[in-house]
């Protein structure tokens, strides 16, 4: 019984720290140009700005398929404009007018911030796994004591805007905010599903 007691320990122990460690994306500021009119966007050409190619092609694939599980057609860029180095306009206004597009977003990344956060130490019970009905009563929550401890805070900021094709205005903008994820993979996830959503809710998705 003192083994299985200790298992729970454990699973739960585990699982706090899983809980702590999850990653999650919020977009604390956004934008919308009041003077658009129009509905949702139904194709989109997606841009990421980075140096890395491999995780621009990601990423663009990434929010291409979340932009279209909201409800949209969107196409990622690399497959138009392969080059990770600068383009020119000119490269970029080809590879949209040619492929019938009505809306682009483009996202860059803005920075990675950490910071210290204290958790403060805490008590909380868990169930015996002990048999008999009095056993059960009579132990049926074991204290559990968790010291407090320092967790550092990693929080990956990026910017996202979406421009009408038709006019080249800008009609939606907003800054993300993925905090610890474990891989560059969590953080597109994360970040892709969080803002197609958004779009989606602004109603600039159909």
């Amino acid at each position: 019984m003192k083994r299985a007691s200790q298992a729970l320990l454990v699973f739960f122990a585990l699982a706090a720290l899983s809980a702590c460690n999850k990653t999650t994306t919020s977009i604390p500021l956004s934008w919308k140009n009041p003077n658009y009119q129009n509905g949702g966007f139904e194709k989109i050409f997606v841009i990421g700005i980075g140096e890395n190619e491999g995780t621009r092609r990601s990423f663009e694939d990434a929010f291409a398929k979340a932009i279209a599980r909201e409800g949209a057609a969107a196409q990622a860029s690399w497959g138009f404009l392969p080059q990770s180095e600068a383009l020119t306009e000119e490269q970029i206004r080809h590879a949209i007018e040619g492929g019938d597009f009505d809306g682009v977003v483009i996202t860059r990344p803005m920075g990675v911030d950490q910071t210290q956060e204290y958790v403060r130490p805490s008590t909380r019970t868990v169930p015996s796994a002990r048999y008999g009905y009095y056993g059960y009563y009579g132990t049926s929550y074991t204290m559990v004591h968790e010291p407090g401890y320092f967790k550092t805070n990693t929080r990956f900021r990026l910017e996202t805007n979406l421009y009408s094709v038709a006019t080249g205005d800008l009609v939606w903008s907003g800054q993300s905010a993925t905090l610890n994820p474990e891989s560059i993979n969590e953080v597109i996830a994360s970040m892709t599903a969080a803002v197609a959503k958004k779009l989606k809710a602004e109603k600039l998705i159909p």
